[in-house]
């Protein structure tokens, strides 16, 4: 397996497959709230192995927290990701009409929003995703996505202040003081439940009503959610994007798999409390052990099955 490193168009990527003269559909792969290149965070190397074991070439996107690019998940332009969609296009072992996206967490959300406005995806995988469009991490109360050169809003911020120097951990820690949320010793041993500050971050009064405008999707969406999951509802949250996807009487196929004792790290299920390297808090992905190496076996074997039809078409 060749890997190139890709610095064109200001992209920070890794790019995955056989390089030859038969043109392959392309996949760009986006991490979530931990940054970096997926392969060396949260999206394990063989999962990448995988998708290139069945015919795909990958790119290894990073858009926050390595090299040149921003330290934060904070006012990450969208054009960013169109240069990255108009590299694969331009290679000639990739087949320009047949690139998807698969985007976890964070990067669910992210594949959702580029779903909604990059013309001529041909595949989103969303994977914990939430279905409004969320703050900055780890500053909440300040905007994560731009587009052409404005905030995409309105986004669900802090919980206990609009302060736009908030950070995550800070909102954690007051929620919990403020017994707005239980409490938790933020410790390896007693991690932090992001889920709940989630929820009631979803349950104020003035909680803005950003949902993600997944209706315009016109490409094969897969959400894919986990019923334990500790850092936020993501099974009630693809509930409801399927919901709006009913409502709005949209023309994209789209299937919703939830494994009911999974957790949050699906594709890199890990036990116990985990040190987040960008929110400086313990916390907890969720699920059982069993149920998450169940999700994880069966999840991936479930993508591979999804994407299969950019081959065959």
């Amino acid at each position: 397996m060749k890997i190139i490193f890709v610095s064109d168009y200001g992209l920070v990527a890794k790019v995955y497959g056989a390089i030859d003269h038969k043109k392959k559909p392309g996949i760009v792969l986006l991490s979530g709230s931990d940054g970096g290149l997926p392969g060396e965070n949260a999206f394990r190397p063989n999962f990448i192995e995988m998708l290139v074991e069945n015919g795909f070439c990958v790119m290894a996107l990073a858009y926050f927290g390595v090299d040149t690019l921003s330290p934060t998940l904070v006012n990450i332009e969208l054009e960013y990701f169109e240069r990255a969609f108009q590299w694969m296009r331009e290679q000639s072992f990739i087949d320009s009409k047949k690139i998807g996206v698969i985007g976890q967490s964070r990067g669910g959300e992210l594949a959702l929003l580029l779903g909604t406005i990059i013309p001529g995806i041909q595949a989103i995988v969303a994977i914990t995703p939430p279905n409004t469009v969320m703050g900055g991490f780890p500053f909440p109360n300040k905007p994560a996505w731009l587009y052409k050169g404005k905030p995409i809003e309105p986004f669900v911020g802090g919980l206990t202040s609009r302060d736009e120097a908030l950070t995550e951990a800070d909102d954690l820690l007051k929620a919990m003081e403020q017994k707005q949320i239980p409490f938790h010793h933020n410790t390896q041993e007693d991690p932090c439940a992001l889920s709940d500050l989630f929820e009631a971050r979803a349950a104020m009064s003035n909680a803005p009503l950003g949902q993600i405008p997944v209706e315009i999707i016109t490409a094969p969406l897969l959400l894919v959610s986990g019923g334990k999951d500790a850092i936020w509802p993501a099974t009630k949250y693809c509930k409801d994007l399927v919901k709006r996807l009913d409502q709005k009487k949209t023309q994209c196929v789209y299937k919703h798999i939830n494994y009911e004792d999974a957790g949050h790290g699906l594709l890199s299920s890990r036990p116990g409390g985990l040190w987040h390297p960008f929110g400086h808090f313990w916390c907890l992905l969720g699920g059982t052990v069993e149920g998450n190496q169940k999700a994880h076996i069966e999840s991936v074997v479930e993508i591979v099955n999804f994407l299969s039809f950019l081959k065959n078409t």
